[in-house]
């Protein structure tokens, strides 16, 4: 069995796209300078054109362009032709100013910037880079011999950069770029990753959501991000800066998902390592305000919660038409999708897909490993009885009784006020309101002094529903489990909750081990059979790849 690993890096700044403004001498007027900006990339029309033995030639391998040519995305195509000495009397250049949605000047750093050039190469091209005075801070020349080329040369706290085309390879042709990327896609593979293990994980019940992650170590033998280097290019590693990996199992490669850089070692003995999450471990980091929420599409929410990030989400349509009711406090955007996923019944899975799915936990085993596959020493283990499965409800109502909400004293300007439970603000002495939400609400101070929120609180009617084991087995000690915080939990949905729970409970043994190479993910329900006959059949909870180690696995399976 031959297996192989492969991963792709994103060294590059990762604001640099999102806030990138461009302005070009010379471009063709059916071409939108912008397109050389997008994330999925631009595929040129093979086109016929003018450039002496090379832009017509007779055998129909070219296009006519098209009537409606702006419909296509060309990105950067000169006007003008090289000269018969190869280069322009009037060169073509690309100014990129970096600013935010505001307006703001911002900084960016890189290692280089990677260009696509199409057709025929660019012979020099120049790059000067400017500080936030507009002052030089890097001049260099380069001369690519690849179409994708990347421009090494590394600078930190730019704020404008100016591209010049200054000459062709050939005489009399059109200087064409599909894309421009602010730094460099690193490959990392072969012998030159040292260490890569993968953790996928779920919980099938929702009752945690749990975090992938990448850890990968590579070798660098030129020192290229050693820790103590004031000039290398360990300070160019940025969180979120993407990583996606591939395995290679006898010829079938798999894409393993999108990760995000959490952490970076700089180079110890020439080796350097990358810890990457998933993209609920970034989720985790952002905020989400939450709400007060009646009969709401579970989609909607979804679309409230990520799509703000631009996250693409996949929903079962097994839950086509759900809404919820409820609370969510303020917390991350992790915590929140744990509420809606535990109140729908879904499980929700990054692995091996560049979307976040939520989908119904499977009731078919869809995978058998045999014993041929298992490698000695699995660990099975009982996991305690639980006979008792308690689930509160949750049903929010606003109250009729008008009340001081906050008092407190505030300086002049803005402020967030922020609420431990659910209420309406109504009005406000000693400052103007301004957001009114559920979970806090912001305030104009003009004068220092005290202020005042009235309005209603949110009566949260709590109900428990149970699900147990009648009767108990024979000398069985009653043991129970809650869920008391699930807001999103309303009356109607309590006991679909707790029976759900409580049929979980009952897949008492769990099998730790290691297997050969295959395609196992978390979340499957899969058969684990041993040599003594019997098949232990459950829900695999967590696979652990070792990349760089012939692709074992370690798999967490609870069944029965």
């Amino acid at each position: 069995m031959k297996t192989t690993c492969e991963f792709r890096f994103g060294f590059w700044d990762v604001t640099a796209r999102a806030e990138a403004h461009f302005a070009v001498s010379q471009n063709q007027d059916y071409a939108r300078i912008e397109d050389i900006n997008l994330e999925e990339g631009i595929t040129f029309p093979d086109v016929a054109t003018l450039e002496p033995g090379f832009g017509w030639p007779l055998d129909g391998s070219k296009e006519w362009l098209p009537d409606n040519a702006r419909a296509n995305t060309w990105g950067w195509w000169s006007t003008d032709l090289s000269g018969a000495d190869l280069a322009f009397a009037n060169p073509p250049t690309l100014t990129v100013n970096f600013y935010d949605e505001s307006g703001t000047p911002t900084p960016h750093s890189s290692a280089g910037i990677t260009f696509t050039f199409v057709a025929t190469l660019p012979k020099v091209v120049n790059i000067k880079w400017y500080g936030y005075q507009g002052e030089l801070l890097a001049d260099q020349d380069f001369t690519p011999n690849r179409l994708d080329y990347f421009c090494d040369y590394q600078v930190e706290d730019y704020y404008k950069v100016v591209i010049t085309v200054r000459s062709m390879k050939y005489a009399h042709r059109f200087f064409r770029a599909s894309s421009i990327l602010f730094g460099v896609l690193e490959i990392l593979d072969g012998a030159r990753v040292t260490k890569a293990t993968l953790t996928e994980e779920v919980s099938p019940v929702t009752l945690t959501l749990p975090i992938n992650k990448a850890e990968i170590s590579f070798f660098t033998p030129n020192g290229r991000f050693a820790l103590l280097d004031p000039t290398g290019a360990y300070k160019l590693f940025q969180w979120k800066q993407e990583l996606t990996g591939y395995k290679t199992i006898d010829g079938q490669r798999t894409m393993l998902g999108k990760y995000y850089l959490q952490e970076a070692a700089g180079t110890v003995d020439a080796v350097t390592a990358l810890t990457c999450v998933d993209i609920i471990g970034v989720l985790d980091t952002l905020e989400y305000k939450g709400g007060i929420y009646d009969k709401v599409p579970v989609e909607t929410l979804l679309g409230a919660i990520l799509g703000p990030e631009e996250i693409a989400f996949e929903l079962d349509p097994a839950f086509e038409g759900m809404t919820l009711s409820g609370h969510l406090p303020i917390g991350s955007k992790r915590s929140a999708l744990q509420q809606i996923a535990f109140a729908i019944g879904a499980v929700v899975d990054t692995a091996r897909s560049e979307a976040v799915r939520f989908y119904p936990a499977p009731s078919v085993a869809t995978k058998d490993i045999m014993p041929a596959r298992k490698i000695v020493g699995h660990k099975i283990t009982l996991e305690p009885l639980v006979t008792q499965v308690d689930v509160t409800a949750h049903q929010y109502t606003l109250g009729d009784e008008l009340k001081e909400l906050t008092k407190t004293t505030l300086a002049p300007g803005e402020h967030t006020i922020t609420f431990s439970s659910p209420v309406s603000v109504q009005s406000v002495t000693g400052a103007t309101l301004g957001t009114n939400h559920p979970n806090y609400c912001t305030v104009t101070v003009e004068a220092a002094g005290e202020v005042i929120l009235s309005g209603y609180e949110y009566v949260d009617t709590q109900t428990v529903h149970t699900v147990k084991t009648e009767p108990l087995p024979a000398g069985a000690k009653p043991s129970a489990k809650s869920v008391s915080t699930a807001t999103l939990v309303s009356p109607d949905k309590a006991r679909a909750v707790a029976r759900r729970l409580y049929a979980y409970y009952q897949l008492r043994y769990t099998d730790e081990g290691q297997i050969l190479p295959g395609q196992e993910q978390a979340a499957e329900m899969a058969s684990v059979s041993s040599l003594g006959g019997k098949t232990l059949t459950g829900y695999i909870q967590r696979v652990v790849t070792d990349l760089a180690g012939g692709c074992l696995e370690t798999i967490t399976l609870r069944g029965r």
